[in-house]
């Protein structure tokens, strides 16, 4: 194996890739600047709905016989929500959303508050409207206040202060560091969005390099060269490996600048202060990881572009190897799963727990050591599959 070879077809076909301006648009318009816009676009529209909604005012309803002066003038004073007395059809009016909540207060609601009795309020709203549960919130937060005042003044009779009934006062003390708090956030959304850069960063150029090549013709030529099979494949995985890279250090590159900006996504989702806290060696970790991981799924891609006839057809295998990525990446940031025995052994999977575990600064010597050689191991075996399949002349010119 000469690596002279190897490297001339590596830069045959990076040169190839730069010049095709699809590979460009996929490596980097989409990473610099589809991505940052579509989490600052994303981050902007929920704030901009979720102000648009607490500017709104809410369009009250509230029925009932002999209701409290009180709640009235707790619900009169405040400006957000213009209180209904009557008005028909009260239930339609609600699902189509020219009202946003009813409140029903029940028979002989003031008589039992005042003989000291438990009576009730009966709150209708629409859930799947941002305007309704906006509106329930402050009726709730108005009735919370009135329930607070009844309770107050039935201690006062007694000479008893509100302490009474509150023997115990609890309070929640967040002790995760804001570098913690981040690498929550970034254990969730990174390791699934660094499996999708990898592998579209990949797709585009292994197809063109190998089905292709066969749809051109220009196989043939490559073929009859000097350059043998398996450095021709090794020199053609490199390629897709470097561009796949490359897509997914811009498109990281792209993300942080979306996300340490004001109108993120993640301010959204209580994150108001980002701060990144991952190390160099944290780094280091992460591309020792994806190596291997890059290295398979490039490997993946060569073995389907040299199988199928056309890119047309390689793209139709490749579609359900892309929507299985996905699967993979959505399971790995659901709640509960954590990475043991059987699923260190699934490629993808136990790429993206161990990801999610270094960024949260959880550092499992053994996960690490475990995913690597899986993934190494894999890998191996997909370029060596790579590798005999180009061997296959029944293969390559099959019609």
């Amino acid at each position: 194996m000469n690596s002279k070879n190897i490297k001339a077809i590596f830069s045959k076909e990076i040169v190839g890739a730069i010049r095709d301006k699809r590979t460009l648009i996929t490596m980097i318009v989409v990473p610099l600047i589809f991505y940052p816009l579509l989490f600052i676009g994303m981050g902007y529209f929920s704030q901009f709905g979720s102000k648009q909604s607490e500017e709104f005012i809410s369009n009250v309803v509230i029925s009932g016989e002999k209701i409290p002066l009180q709640i009235i003038d707790y619900f009169e004073s405040e400006e957000m929500i213009n209180l209904i007395y009557s008005e028909e059809n009260i239930n339609e009016k609600l699902k189509t959303g020219e009202i946003q909540a009813i409140i029903n207060i029940y028979p002989q609601f003031k008589e039992k508050i005042e003989q000291g009795e438990t009576s009730q309020i009966l709150l209708e709203y629409d859930a799947t409207e941002t305007k309704s549960r906006v509106a329930e919130k402050r009726i709730m937060k108005i009735l919370e206040i009135y329930k607070r005042e009844i309770i107050s003044l039935r201690l006062n009779k007694f000479n008893l202060q509100e302490e009474y009934i509150l023997p115990v006062t609890i309070e929640a003390k967040n002790v995760a560091s804001s570098e913690k708090v981040t690498g929550t956030f970034l254990g969730f959304l990174l390791p699934y969005l660094i499996i999708l850069l990898v592998f579209s960063g990949a797709m585009h150029t292994a197809i063109d390099i190998t089905a292709g090549e066969k749809e051109r013709g220009t196989i043939a030529t490559l073929l009859v060269s000097q350059v043998s099979r398996l450095e021709i494949v090794l020199g053609k995985c490199m390629a897709v490996i470097t561009i796949s890279l490359t897509s997914m250090i811009l498109g990281l590159f792209g993300v942080s600048v979306s996300l340490l900006s004001g109108n993120a996504i993640a301010h959204n989702q209580g994150f108001e202060a980002l701060k990144v806290g991952v190390s160099i060696n944290s780094i280091l970790l992460l591309f020792l990881i994806l190596l291997p991981l890059v290295v398979l799924i490039s490997s993946i891609l060569i073995i389907i572009g040299i199988f199928a006839r056309t890119m047309r057809e390689a793209s139709s295998y490749v579609t359900p190897i892309y929507m299985l990525t996905i699967f993979l990446g959505i399971i790995s940031i659901s709640q509960g799963i954590e990475l043991s025995g059987k699923l260190f052994f699934i490629p993808i999977l136990n790429s993206s727990f161990v990801f999610k575990e270094i960024l949260i600064g959880k550092i499992n010597w053994n996960h690490i050591l475990f995913t690597t050689l899986a993934n190494s191991l894999f890998a191996g075996i997909a370029l060596i599959g790579a590798s005999r399949l180009f061997n296959r002349e029944s293969v390559l010119f099959r019609n």
